[in-house]
């Protein structure tokens, strides 16, 4: 969900179901650069996310935090920026995914009449190295990839090969000796 969603009365339901059952809430970050999460017409900014995620934690809820890799403008420096800003809010788990362009789509449109650059794999797996260095040891992996619908992906096509993905990941983190948390300050 989106933090600018979880008012009071949605956190207090959330916060009684906890008492009942498992739950785990995702909230969709996509980037820690407010200019970035503006672009991309998230309606809140890093600080309201930062929000969400300590009013959910005050209330005994579990945290996985949604980032996007390859937004717009965004540097890998700022890719891994936003990995270090999850890691300071000591979120339970994480979904990564890398950004793509899928018909009829708002970003679709912007792409097309101003074609944006659209990260490598090569790229992607570097990045996504460089977040695991710094991200905490403690946070799960939920995802390292994104399952775009293979009819209406406009770009980037190797991203339909999912497994091939994730074990090009896999060999890059076993030949360059990488492991998650290695960076990290938490």
């Amino acid at each position: 969900t989106r933090c600018d969603c979880l008012n009071e009365e949605i956190l207090d339901y959330l916060s009684d179901l906890n008492k009942r059952t498992y739950l785990t809430i995702e909230l969709g970050l996509q980037s820690s650069f407010d200019t970035t999460l503006e672009y991309i017409n998230r309606h809140h900014t890093k600080d309201e996310f930062g929000d969400a995620v300590i009013n959910l934690h005050k209330r005994g809820i579990n945290v996985v935090a949604h980032i996007i890799n390859g937004l717009p403008n965004e540097t890998k420096d700022m890719m891994i920026e936003t990995a270090k800003y999850v890691n300071s809010l000591n979120v339970d788990g994480i979904k990564i995914h890398m950004l793509y362009i899928e018909e009829g789509t708002k970003l679709a449109s912007i792409y097309k009449s101003s074609p944006f650059h659209i990260l490598t794999k090569k790229e992607y797996i570097e990045v996504v190295g460089e977040q695991l260095k710094v991200l905490n040891k403690n946070i799960v992996i939920h995802r390292l990839t994104s399952g775009p619908d293979k009819n209406k992906l406009i770009t980037p096509i190797w991203l339909l090969k999912k497994f091939s993905l994730l074990n090009d990941i896999d060999k890059y983190l076993c030949e360059n000796n990488i492991y998650q948390g290695e960076k990290s300050t938490e």
